[in-house]
């Protein structure tokens, strides 16, 4: 019978996610940051100290190990806890929102506002 996955085991799966992949500083996994976790699931949010680039990585916890995968993005850990529970766009507002970038009084408010 496979031995019980500890809570904190995530933190171990990030020692295979441990360079920046932007300037490839070491990341002190001590300061990752925690965003959601489930059963077997759990997203962390990363900050390189050196060039200040974000990495988000999901860490999963199978019975037999703990694997992980991780991206490189522009959020901070603030708009990741923000929009991690909004809801997706539907199709008709992504529809609406391109029919509306193409009025010129879209294209006239980002001339006056830039």
């Amino acid at each position: 019978m496979p031995s019980p996955i500890k809570p904190e085991s995530w933190r171990e799966a990030l020692k295979f996610i441990n360079r920046c992949p932007i300037c490839s500083s070491l990341y002190d996994t001590k300061d990752a940051k925690l965003f959601s976790r489930n059963e077997t699931a759990t997203l962390v949010h990363l900050t390189c100290t050196e060039c200040s680039s974000y990495f988000v990585a999901m860490v999963l916890l199978l019975g037999q190990g703990v694997s992980s995968v991780g991206m490189i993005t522009d959020l901070s850990f603030d708009d990741v806890k923000r929009l991690y529970n909004t809801q997706p766009f539907t199709t008709d507002e992504i529809i609406d929102a391109h029919e509306e970038m193409q009025t010129n009084t879209f294209i006239h408010s980002l001339i006056i506002n830039s």
